[in-house]
């Protein structure tokens, strides 16, 4: 019985730690998709030789890549509670920045991802470099 309540006891202290260790995890596996998803789409666009238009939509805490021409939507990478990243938070800023095939982008773009008090930052300069920042 004594070795019940201390296993009990051992388990409830180590709890929190875990849970933060998680939602960390997820928050830096999100940053590093996120970083990805953008040097795709940079690819991309100059494969097909057409911009491609990202959108970060913090109320829906997704990603959706466009084919700014046509309209078409290429990719759409869910952040929220729905994915597996259950992140609290995705806030691009600018929201809507587009691509072009010359390898540049028409604004510097900051990704801000954060789930239970962390965050991570995802950069893109006008010059297409993307990285991953605490």
């Amino acid at each position: 019985m004594i070795m019940i309540a201390m296993l009990g006891i051992m388990v409830g202290m180590v709890a929190p730690t875990v849970s933060k260790d998680i939602s960390h995890s997820r928050v830096n596996s999100a940053a590093q998709v996120v970083a990805a998803d953008l040097e795709q789409a940079l690819s991309l666009a100059g494969r097909q030789r057409r911009p491609i238009r990202v959108v970060f939509d913090g109320a829906a805490k997704e990603v959706r890549l466009f084919d700014r021409v046509t309209g078409q939507v290429i990719s759409r990478r869910a952040l929220g509670d729905v994915s597996d990243y259950k992140l609290y938070s995705v806030a691009g800023s600018p929201s809507t920045v587009d691509l072009l095939p010359q390898g540049v982008v028409t604004a510097p773009t900051i990704v801000t991802l954060s789930a239970a008090g962390y965050s991570r930052r995802v950069t893109m300069t006008r010059g297409g470099y993307v990285r991953v920042s605490p």
